[in-house]
């Protein structure tokens, strides 16, 4: 260590002292998770909005299977003869899309309820 560093490594001992100590161990008594909510919540915070994001993303492809499929079943009714089977299948996939968002909801609902 050069002479000036030492000088300077003197002078913050006796700026800091001992509150360098007492630092640390007010550091360290802020490792419990509890004692810092906002910083043990973050992970939990980010997945909640992750989680968030799949199920919107999959609730709308499911609501917009759904009006596409109504549009369709629509579209083969007004055929000229009507396309009733066409139009009974575009019902079908009418039907899984909404279960699909159904089951998304009920699947967000219970992951909720098991974390209260």
């Amino acid at each position: 260590m050069s002479w000036g560093n030492a000088v300077r490594q003197q002078q913050y001992q006796r700026l800091v002292g001992n509150q360098e100590s007492d630092m640390s161990s007010a550091d360290n008594s802020l490792t419990e998770p509890e004692e810092r909510p906002e910083t043990s919540s973050f992970p939990k915070i980010t997945t909640h909005g992750r989680m968030t994001k799949s199920i919107a993303k999959e609730l709308n492809e499911s609501l917009s299977g759904v009006a596409i499929n109504a549009s369709t079943c629509l579209r083969m009714l007004e055929e000229d003869p009507p396309n009733v089977e066409g139009a009974r299948e575009t019902v079908r996939r009418t039907i899984r899309d909404c279960n699909r968002a159904s089951e998304a909801v009920s699947r967000l609902s219970t992951l909720f309820t098991e974390e209260e």
